[in-house]
């Protein structure tokens, strides 16, 4: 498995924005991931509208995943309609 460091992009609509956080931490975890650390950064100003929305809630998981998953994870998570955007970079391995 490989260390995986993913910024992910929520809704700043949602009631409980740290439920949509877990919902992804479970996602990673029923693709045989392991989280490690989930640092979440609250609500900030977007540079830029996505679908004329100005803010959301930000959140940094790193995770250790088998390189072959990586494309379900961000396939999966581009179905959930309250993720706006997700970026997820390979970490080195210590």
């Amino acid at each position: 498995m490989r260390p995986y460091e993913m910024l992910v992009l929520v809704s700043a609509e949602l009631e409980d924005p740290k439920e949509e956080i877990a919902k992804v931490e479970e996602v990673v975890r029923s693709l045989e991931g392991e989280i490690v650390k989930t640092d979440f950064w609250g609500k900030k100003r977007l540079a830029y509208p996505i679908d004329k929305k100005t803010e959301g809630f930000y959140a940094l998981c790193n995770f250790k995943l088998k390189p072959d998953q990586l494309g379900e994870l961000h396939r999966v998570l581009g179905l959930r309609p309250n993720i706006y955007r997700q970026m997820t970079i390979r970490l080195d391995e210590k």
